[in-house]
């Protein structure tokens, strides 16, 4: 696994070649109590209604009802690196990380359960629910598995040729039902049918991509390394390269109100989209530092995720 990557992939990669002592050590405890919880690194964000909650290293869970004033949530049972986090509705929350780690929450993310242990301990590197039952993870070397049982149970998913070992960096939905997800060496793959059959497609690309989105006019953005973003206005069937105005590694995108699309990644590496989304322009912050997620405000701000914690970019 590349080390070039967002602050989440790195962390994940850091575990694989030291898996055995990381594993060990996130067995019981809980997650670390700082005094400013938003200046931790922070790798993951999703809403939760209208919140926002935030994943990162030593088990460490934030909260915002504004996006100004941060919280450090309560019971959080581990105390290593969670990887990324997804809500179904505002109450219902998973958040995933290394060692097959699973947690759950059922107040809007103020507390968490952690769920067992996915068999073989995998890397997970993301997680997407869109209802309280149903949901999908992915990870390292290939893997990806299925719940509709809210997690108490799950279902390893094939994708792609037998023996692909691809890393499955991201799972996201696409428009009309479908999912996505994004991997190494170009490859990403569609399922039409809730996420049970998947196809491969032809992206054009070599390069690893590391995150996708679907936009609300129905295209899908898929994007990753060297500044990579791919366009497709069919739902996958064919792709063509935007100009990203950037060769950094792209880690995360996201839709403004507006329909241009904003986008973060390593460097300090900020760009947002014409309305079209046709071309990116960019820039890179003074401090350079790699950057993780990000998400909008809705006063046009953009709340960014790193090793710093959360940052705010006009």
């Amino acid at each position: 696994m590349s080390t070039i990557r967002s602050l989440r992939l790195l962390f994940a990669a850091l575990i694989l070649a030291g898996a055995g002592s990381v594993q060990a050590e996130a067995g019981s405890l809980q997650a670390m109590p700082l005094a400013a919880p938003q200046h931790a690194p922070l790798v993951a964000v999703a809403h939760a209604g209208e919140r926002l909650a935030a994943v990162g290293d030593h088990g460490v869970v934030v909260l915002s009802d504004d996006g100004n004033r941060w919280r450090q949530a309560r019971d959080v049972p581990v105390d290593g690196l969670l990887t990324a986090i997804s809500f179904a509705d505002a109450q219902h929350g998973w958040a995933v990380g290394h060692g097959g780690l699973l947690l759950r929450s059922e107040d809007g993310g103020e507390t968490w359960e952690r769920q067992a242990d996915l068999e073989g301990q995998p890397v997970l590197l993301s997680v997407w629910f869109d209802t309280a039952r149903h949901g999908i993870v992915t990870g390292a070397y290939g893997y990806a598995a299925q719940t509709r049982d809210g997690g108490n149970s799950w279902q390893r998913l094939g994708l792609g040729a037998e023996g692909d070992d691809y890393h499955l960096n991201q799972v996201f939905p696409g428009p009309g039902g479908s999912l996505f997800i994004v991997a190494e060496m170009g490859n990403a793959y569609r399922s039409r049918d809730g996420g049970s059959t998947w196809e491969a497609l032809d992206t054009g690309s070599s390069g690893s991509l590391w995150t996708g989105l679907g936009l609300r006019n129905g295209r899908v953005l898929l994007a990753g390394m060297s500044g990579r973003v791919l366009l497709s206005d069919d739902q996958g069937d064919s792709w063509r390269e935007l100009d990203s105005g950037t060769h950094e590694a792209i880690t995360d995108l996201a839709e403004l109100p507006d329909g241009r699309v904003a986008l973060v990644g390593n460097g300090g590496l900020v760009g947002v989209s014409d309305r079209g989304v046709g071309r990116f322009t960019t820039t890179i912050r003074d401090d350079r530092v790699n950057l993780a997620a990000l998400a909008p405000q809705a006063d046009g701000d953009l709340l960014l995720f790193g090793p710093s914690g959360v940052l705010t970019q006009p």
